[in-house]
């Protein structure tokens, strides 16, 4: 019924005031694509400014000790020599080692801060049972308990996985909470008169509405996730892209420092953008504001 009353209006309609809208709908999206464009663009240009005067700091102009700042040439050559297949020196163990604790730890949080977030924001009992200890535990400063932790569970990959599980599970679990904090209570209600059940109201109104701001601390995690990673195995490890980062910093190795860096870079950023992919994919309807669009 509304698909007719919808194409019975546009019929109606003269040609040139449906020309003028689709106009503005193509103009729309133009202004959307470039604005994207051009802070992509522009984001380019900085890096490579950055790096051009970095080069020329460290090396020519030798303003910087290269011992201590590596020009970006040397930087790269360095994480060649590390990459795994190609290079001379693969770092494959170390960094499958490093992701696979980060998988573990950052699905765990997933799963028990959505869970939990859920029960707190979407229930009186959890909120009166759950909500203040989860707001006490998020002021605990979670590093500071590395050491702790590793002391419990030793050297090996379970400590790592519990610091980054616990460094990446409030970020997923707060905006969850805050997420059903902001449900629409009239379709709630809407949906009562209507006869649905509280599955069918979970399912088909608070979770899609819920979903977006879990997928939010799902990519705020991420990064939470990778700071565990290193601080786990800066603090105690036998292996890992900290340990190398660790020794290499030791010995002076800097080049090698910042390739570890390049590739923990490159690494949260895959993951990240894996995270936004899915919220596109689930989740069409909700557009986050940007920066852009305040300008």
């Amino acid at each position: 019924m509304r698909a007719k009353k919808v194409k019975a209006d546009l019929s109606s309609m003269d040609p040139e005031q449906l020309v003028d809208h689709q106009a503005i709908s193509t103009h729309l999206r133009r202004s959307k694509t470039s604005g994207a464009f051009v802070w992509n663009l522009v984001f380019v240009a900085e890096v490579i400014a950055l790096l051009g005067f970095w080069e020329m700091i460290s090396g020519p102009l030798e303003v910087m000790n290269p011992k201590f700042l590596p020009p970006p040439s040397a930087i790269f050559a360095e994480l060649w020599r590390m990459l795994p297949i190609v290079g001379e020196s693969p770092i494959t163990e170390d960094l499958v080692f490093s992701l696979k604790n980060f998988a573990y730890g950052y699905v765990l949080a997933a799963v028990v801060g959505t869970t939990l977030g859920l029960l707190v924001g979407t229930t009186k009992m959890g909120e009166l049972l759950l909500g203040p200890i989860v707001y006490y535990c998020y002021a605990v400063p979670r590093s500071a308990l590395a050491p702790v932790i590793i002391l419990i569970w030793g050297l090996g990959a379970q400590s790592k996985v519990v610091i980054i599980f616990l460094l990446a599970v409030f970020p997923v679990l707060i905006t969850t909470m805050e997420g059903g904090a902001q449900v629409n209570l009239a379709l709630v209600d809407a949906g009562r008169v209507f006869g649905a059940s509280r599955f069918q109201i979970m399912r088909k109104v608070i979770l899609p509405d819920l979903f977006p701001y879990v997928l939010i601390g799902l990519r705020m995690a991420v990064i939470r996730g990778y700071i565990g990673v290193l601080i786990g195995e800066l603090m105690g490890s036998f292996k890992g892209l900290g340990t190398i980062l660790k020794r290499s910093s030791y010995n002076f190795e800097m080049a090698q420092s910042f390739a570890v860096v390049v590739i923990l870079i490159v690494c949260s950023s895959l993951t990240m953008l894996m995270v936004a992919l899915l919220k596109k994919k689930l989740v069409p309807w909700h557009q986050e504001g940007d920066v852009l669009k305040s300008r």
